[in-house]
């Protein structure tokens, strides 16, 4: 069957947030005494922050009553940064009115909370564009598992086996093939030489590489 949705990740794939969780992670973490570099958080794109949490609190022996304080303090933070100095992706824009002017349904599927997903619509104005938003913020498990995909097609009203998802993270891309659709992965060009994209259904190094033919093809 070929694609008629498309299901895009929102954080390091829409919008240049990475670099700003990032930068708010190390704030935050300050406050512990905890420094996280680069290519430590790497390791952990992709998860909640709660979960992201979790692990480094586990990793440094922090107090895990602290989670919830750390994670309203990191959300609110990036959420300031992207409205500040947030930019999109090269090719984001086109590539979400692209496959809608085929007539394709569009879905969101983020690990981000929705008042991040507000903040991204007001910098990128894409809001009438997308069917569907779902977040994996309430659930019991973000990505890699695959319940906010899963979720986000049903929002569709379409199924699986007609979906194609939009990923740059590894945890990402299993939660999409986990929900059984096919995946494109933006992997950040640090990340490009990995293995790990071997599941993936398509590579590209931007979405400006983005064609209806290749959606299409898959």
């Amino acid at each position: 069957m070929r694609p008629d949705t498309a299901i895009f990740d929102m954080d390091g794939l829409l919008v240049d947030s990475e670099p700003l969780w990032h930068e708010a992670a190390v704030e935050a973490m300050q406050h512990f005494g905890v420094s996280i570099d680069a290519a430590a958080y790497a390791a952990t794109v992709g998860l909640r922050t709660k979960e992201f949490l979790h692990h480094w609190f586990e990793v440094y022996g922090i107090d895990m009553a602290h989670v919830v304080d750390t994670e309203t303090d990191i959300t609110g933070r990036v959420t300031d940064k992207l409205r500040l100095r947030g930019r999109l992706m090269p090719g984001a824009e086109a590539a979400v009115r692209l496959l809608r002017q085929e007539g394709m349904r569009i879905g969101l599927a983020t690990s981000s909370p929705l008042s991040l997903v507000d903040a991204f619509f007001e910098l990128s104005g894409l809001a009438p564009l997308f069917d569907a938003v779902a977040s994996a913020e309430h659930l019991d498990y973000g990505k890699p598992h695959p319940q906010v995909y899963i979720d986000c097609i049903r929002q569709l009203g379409r199924t699986a086996a007609s979906g194609v998802c939009f990923e740059d993270s590894f945890n990402g891309m299993l939660a999409a093939k986990s929900a059984r659709m096919r995946c494109i992965v933006v992997p950040a060009p640090e990340t490009w030489e990995r293995g790990c994209w071997g599941t993936a259904d398509l590579k590209l190094s931007s979405l400006e590489q983005l064609t209806v033919d290749l959606v299409r093809n898959l």
